[in-house]
Parts: structure tokens; sequence; C-alpha cells
């Protein structure tokens, strides 16, 4: 009961005190920055369930889908402005519906024939559109095609009810926008709608926009698992349905592949689109991947909040020293709280399948040993096959909060050794951004429990704890033929590490530190490349930047101790990076090569090992090679040029195999030192022009 009460109260306090590093946190705050337009709704005229917006900008809105409010606000503003037409002054929006042959028959308006309908945010064109004046309903027949600005959507029927809000779409297909609302009463932009349909179906200007990456493997003490909605998304379904604010299909079909055949498609059963208070949900009752058309894979039911991040429920990962192995691990759908919901709490649970079926572990010291004592095999209890990973992100006016906590088992007696965490707050000072330049300054207080660094050939090592702040200043300039990245950082934190003299003993210290950074990129030979994907890129998301580069980066840090210790770093590394190769034939069409010497000039020791200075004389090394179409191998690390290391020359040398294709890549790596291993699959995210044609 001691340890549980020890453990509940140092994690109330830790989420108040300790924060993490800057890196992790220039990742995460540009999430915090993003701003939108939403949209309130405003009664019109004598049709009270007729909906018109108007516009407002309000921050922290993001991922909204776009397409079934378009088309509801184009439906929407057809019947108000026949009402309108004796008296065109009142009509807010000009809609012209242009055919061969209109008529009215009682309350009912008629339109067959090359029908043309076209207003402020979109244009329509179909075979036949009938409008019941009385009934308030719209039925729009035969090969319909709509669109806006970036908005496609094809059909064969579309019928809706204003007054009981609901209707259906019969054999949809479409392109839609999930990442951003744009103004659609946008008149200058939507004036430029061709009303030829058909060469908008081309794809065009494709380039890569964003990807989604799902990491089944142990990363800073965190398991990732993330998959983000695509940029531009096709779809298709026989029907969807319209309930009000939600839409419905039985089966709906998306794909992130612009062109056809698409190598990746996402089956949706049971699809429901939910627009509520300015949110945007889908859910699934089962999802699936399929890709080349050859091979399914379930995903599950899918729960995905469009405005935050949504996640893969079930993954894998390998670790040998923290879970004895292979571990099964499930995601479970985000907790908001408080005003807007800016509080998010996450939440993993995890299964250790090694220890389960050995029944032993090796991940433990003894129960009357520390932290850092030696990790021994012993029986392994029913609690120890068992894991969890909690997160809480918040914000509060301009400062962001972020505490992550993990256990590798839920067995309360060994609490003290198995709880780690990290935690940040952090507010942005200063940032500007331009087209060449950006540079943002952050004030950070910090805080680890637990937290392993891995330092060269010494490997990982334990920073029980620390706390502090520091202020860290990045700005990056790109020219013609170079990229300058510099950083400034200054920082004060008290420290409980292993002693460089004795590793198995902790000590406390106090240290400062002041870090200046310079990395310049040079182009030394680059051919001119296309601007655009086409469809033969079947093995790469992006064009391949082919050349020669060379890289000049110089390190000066400066530490002070409060026992009188202080060490001085200078560092400097340089070398070529070069890429050959276009991706695009069978056989060995990419090549990459870096090799980067790095040299460490030290003055005086660390207290500590995990700062200590080692590896003084380094080469980095990367070597990717593409073997046979999507198949490609990679080999990374650093080789120690010190004769009198002990050690092994290579260091933290990764073996990674890959499947590259243009909508996704999936690969498979191992680190031989940690022996941690897993599985990246990323999903890629394409901008593009044209409207793309119905896919199998």
């Amino acid at each position: 009961m001691k340890k549980i009460l020890l453990w509940s109260s140092s994690l109330v306090l830790f989420g108040f005190i300790n924060p993490i590093s800057s890196s992790s946190f220039l990742e995460i705050k540009n999430q915090f920055e993003d701003s939108e337009i939403r949209f309130n709704k405003i009664k019109y005229g004598n049709y009270p369930n007729l909906v018109f917006l108007e516009k407002k900008e309000v921050k922290n809105i993001k991922n909204n889908f776009k397409l079934p409010l378009e088309l509801k606000i184009f439906l929407n503003v057809i019947p108000e402005n026949l009402a309108l037409e004796s008296n065109p002054k009142d009509k807010i929006f000009s809609v012209d519906i242009d055919s061969n042959t209109q008529s009215r028959i009682g309350s009912k308006f008629i339109a067959e024939g090359d029908v043309l309908i076209k207003s402020s945010n979109g244009i329509m064109r179909a075979s036949k559109f009938s409008y019941d004046k009385e009934l308030e309903k719209i039925i729009i027949e035969g090969n319909i095609d709509f669109k806006t600005e970036t908005q496609f959507l094809k059909a064969e029927t579309i019928e809706y009810d204003f007054i009981k809000k609901r209707g259906f779409i019969l054999k949809a297909f479409g392109s839609i926008d999930f990442q951003s609302l744009n103004d659609i009463f946008d008149s200058e932009k939507s004036s430029n709608l061709s009303e030829n349909f058909e060469k908008d179906f081309q794809i065009k200007n494709v380039i890569l926009d964003s990807s989604s990456n799902i990491k089944f493997k142990k990363n800073e003490a965190e398991v990732n698992a993330k998959l983000n909605p695509t940029k531009r998304t096709r779809f298709k379904s026989d029907k969807i349905d319209i309930n009000n604010d939600v839409w419905s299909a039985s089966e709906l079909k998306l794909t992130n592949d612009p062109f056809n055949k698409p190598q990746l498609i996402i089956n949706n059963k049971d699809f429901r689109l939910i627009r509520k208070n300015n949110d945007t949900k889908i859910k699934t009752k089962w999802s699936s991947l399929t890709f080349e058309d050859k091979l399914t894979i379930p995903i599950g039911p899918r729960n995905i909040n469009l405005d935050s991040e949504s996640y893969f429920r079930w993954g894998l990962a390998y670790d040998k020293q923290k879970y004895d192995g292979l571990s099964i691990y499930r995601n479970f759908d985000p907790l908001f709280f408080g005003d807007q919901e800016r509080t998010k709490f996450d939440f993993l649970g995890k299964f250790n399948i090694q220890r389960f079926l050995s029944g032993k572990t090796q991940s433990f010291s003894l129960e009357n040993e520390n932290i850092l004592g030696d990790k021994i095999e012993q029986d392994a209890n029913i609690l120890d096959f068992f894991g969890l990973d909690a997160g809480i992100n918040s914000s509060i006016e301009n400062w962001n909060f972020n505490l992550k906590a993990e256990t590798n088992s839920l067995d309360y007696e060994k609490l003290d050794k198995v709880l780690e965490g990290k935690s940040y707050l952090a507010k942005n000072i200063y940032s500007r951004n331009d087209n060449k330049n950006f540079s943002s300054g952050d004030i950070v207080f910090f805080g680890t429990f637990r937290e392993k660094t891995n330092n060269g050939s010494l490997g990982e090592i334990l920073v029980n704890n620390s706390y502090g702040v520091f202020y860290d200043f990045e700005s990056y300039k790109n020219e013609k033929n170079s990229n300058v990245t510099r950083n400034l950082s200054l920082g004060y934190g008290k420290y409980e590490a292993p002693s460089r003299i004795n590793s198995k003993n902790l000590i406390s210290k106090q240290r400062s530190n002041l870090s200046i950074k310079q990395k310049n990129e040079y182009v030394l030979w680059q051919p001119k490349i296309q601007e655009f994907l086409t469809e033969d890129y079947k093995y790469s998301p992006s064009i391949i930047n082919q050349g020669l580069f060379w890289l000049l980066e110089g390190n000066a840090d400066f530490f002070r101790y409060d026992d009188g210790n202080k060490q001085d770093v200078i560092l400097i590394k340089t070398g070529p990076k070069l890429v050959l190769g276009y991706f695009k034939k069978n056989y060995f069409d990419y090549t990459e090569l870096q090799l980067y010497p790095r040299f460490k000039f030290n003055r005086g020791n660390s207290p500590f090992s995990f700062d200590q200075v080692v590896d003084s004389s380094v080469v980095e090394f990367n070597i990717k090679q593409r073997l046979y179409k999507a198949l490609a191998v990679k080999f990374s690390g650093d080789f120690n040029l010190e004769k009198n290391n002990s050690n092994d020359h290579f260091i933290n040398p990764t073996i990674e195999i890959s499947w590259n294709r243009r909508a996704y890549n999936i690969s498979l790596f191992y680190n031989l030192d940690s022996e941690e291993g897993g599985i990246n699959f990323d999903i890629y995210s394409f901008n593009f022009r044209g409207l793309g044609r119905k896919f199998k």
C-alpha cells in the first residue's frame, strides 16, 4: 500500500513539474497553431428549414470533411433562389438553372435535358432536376456531376427532403479534401469553375503532401500507431444515406492513391460520418486495407475524430530488454475534458506475449535491489503479462502541456522499477515564417522520470529523474544551393543519474549548459528533375531528389556542474551524400550513400556517464540500395575509429528491409545493439488537381 501511495503521489507531482525536451516540443506544438473557418447557421425568409452560412474565423479547428457540407449548402441555395426568383434583389446567393426544357406543375418545378446549375460555391450538371415547393423536396437524376474548387461528386440519383432533413445519393463517386474547410463562398475562386467536366477528370500536378506513420516498435518509451486522414481522397459507394448531419453507407471505399489502379484501398463497413458541434467524426463497424487488389488486412472498427489524431487499434512491438521480446498492444479512443475539450487523455494497453509463453522474465532486478541492479531471470506473475501507456495533452492560452507515462508490468510491487515518464510545459515566445526563412523561440519547463538516453558505445543509460528549464531558438534558411540551420539553447536543470566513475552508483547534480549549433547543406551537383508525380512512379511517393550534396556541421556545448566539474565540447561533422536513380525501373534504380566523419574535442569531464563525451572519432554511415521493383535494403550505424576502444567498432548497427510503393511503405528493422525491432507502415497523402476517375 505504501508503494501505491508513493507511486500515485509522485505521478501527480510529476504531472505538474516534469516536462521533456525541445525537439519533442517542436514536433508537437504545431498542432495547436492551425486556424480554420467555422460556420454559423442563419435562418432566412419563409423557409426555416433552409440553412445559409456566414463565416467567422476561429482557432484550433482542423480536418473538416468538406463534401457533405458543400453539397448541402448547394442544395439549400437552389430552392431559396427559386422561391425568390420574382424578386432577384432579395437573393443572397446567385443560382442559375439552364436546361432544354423547364416547366411548373402545381408546386413542382422541373428542368430536363442537359441541366446545368451554377451557384457561387459550385456547379452541377444532370439529366433531370425537380423541386417541390410544397413538400420541400429535391430530386436530381441521371449522370450527375457536382464540383467545387477542390471537391467532386458523381452520382446517378440525389434526393433530399428539407422538412425531414433526410435523403440519399445513389452510385456515388468523388474526391474530397479531409484537411481543411476553405472559404466556399469566395466568388473570385468559384467563378473560374468550368462547365466542361471531361477535361477536369485528368489527375495532374500530383505532389506528396504528408504521410501517416504507424510504428509497431518501442521508440523513446512509447509505441506509435497514428493514422491521419489524407489530404485528397477518392471514394465510392453504391448508396449514401443522409439523415440530418449524419451521412452513412453500408459499404464505402476510400483510396489515397491519385491514380488507377489504386495501390491501396480502405474498405469500410457500416460507415457513418457525423457532424456535431463543429466536430466531424467517422465511425465504422469494420474496416480493412486492400493492397494491390491482392491482399486484404483487417484493421477492425474505426472511430476517428477528424479534428484530432486517429489510431490503429492493434499493433506489434519487439523489445528484448524491456518486454523480454514480442508484445501486442491495443489503442483505445482518446478522452477529452475541459473547456472546448482542450485536454486529451490517451490510453494504450499491452500484452507481453513472450513472458506469457515462457513464464519467465529478465527485465527486472531483484526485489531488494535498486533500479540499477543487474537484471536476472525470474518467474513472471500474471501482472507481468500486461503493461500500460498513458498520455495527457492540454493547451491553456499559449502554454502547451504534455505528459506521457509507461509501465511494462502491472505488478504494483515493481512500480518503483517499471514506471517511466516524461513531460513538458512549453510556450512559443517568438516565431517567424516566410518563403525561405523560418525561426522559432520556445521556453520549456521539462522533466523526466526513468528516461533512457543513448550515449554511443556506452549504450542506453538510465537518467533516474530530471527537471529544469531551457530556452531553445532555431532558425532555418533556404538559399539557392544551400540550406542553413542554426540552433541556440540555454538550459538549467537537476539530474539524478549513474556516476561516470561507478555506473552502479546514482548521483544527483545541478547542471547548466549552453549549446550553439549550425548545419550547412550544400548542393554540389543536382540534375534537373520534374516537378510533379506521374503514373509511372509506382515505387515512390515523391520525385527522387538526385544529386551530390555536402554536409558541414559544427556544435559547441558548454556544461557546468554544481560540484565544480565542467565539460566543453566541440563537434565537427562533414561529408558527402550521394543519391542516384529514379526508383522507376525494375532493377537497382536507386542508391543512397551517406558518409559523415565526426570528430569531438572535449576539455574536462562530466560527473555523469549519460553526457560524458565518448566516441571522439566516428564515421556515420547510411547505405540504401533498391534491389528489385519495390524491394530495398538499408544499413546504418556508426563506425568507431578509436583503436583503444574495447567495444565493437560498429555502434547501433541497424538493418532495414522495405517494400516501397507510391501509396504506402512497409519496412522491417532491427537494431543489433539494443535488440529492438519492429515494423514501420507509412500511408502517404497527396495533393493534386483534377477530379479523377472512378476506381474498381
